[in-house]
């Protein structure tokens, strides 16, 4: 368990931020006018985390549709996130964050049992699906996870581990 450990019903943490890819990234600003959807990865490298970023983006629309705002944090650094962002065309704003930063605002430190107990099976889905590893970059042992956070900054979900795509929607 994470020392800053948040729960659904908390205030978001706040954050301004330059993104790799849609300019700074003001959460403070953003609230208010619609929900935003927090996905936080691990690197690009990582190859369950591509598959989970194809697993978002291929449902985007899904998350969009109920007027959400997907905003995307990555431990890779700017070039290897500039170059997979290009190569994959991705729109939503990618954010770089170190496990001292954002992740530890939101409570997301070593990776938690849950998603360890689903490494093995997610790498041979990503490895069946093509995706390789590539460069390791961060912390290794960071979690993933995943928030949604209302039009009055408080979060209505908040999850530790891999991408729950079905947990998102409904909480939206």
């Amino acid at each position: 368990m994470a020392e800053n450990e948040i729960n659904v019903g908390d205030k978001a943490p706040l954050f301004k931020i330059d993104s790799y890819n849609a300019g700074t990234i003001d959460l403070a600003e953003l609230i208010g006018k619609q929900k935003i959807v927090l996905i936080f990865s691990r690197y690009f490298g990582c190859p369950i985390c591509q598959l989970d970023l194809k697993t978002l983006l291929e449902n985007l629309a899904k998350i969009e549709d109920k007027g959400a705002k997907v905003l995307y944090i990555t431990q890779s650094g700017e070039k290897v996130a500039k170059e997979f962002i290009e190569s994959k065309g991705i729109k939503i704003p990618v954010i770089p964050s170190t496990k001292d930063a954002l992740y530890k605002d939101y409570g997301l430190g070593p990776m938690v049992k849950e998603a360890m107990k689903q490494v093995r099976t997610k790498v041979k889905e990503a490895f069946a699906a093509g995706f390789e590893h590539g460069i390791y970059e961060g912390w290794e042992p960071q979690c993933p996870g995943e928030f949604v956070i209302n039009t009055d900054g408080n979060l209505i979900h908040a999850k530790q581990g891999w991408l729950d795509l079905d947990a998102i929607i409904e909480a939206l």
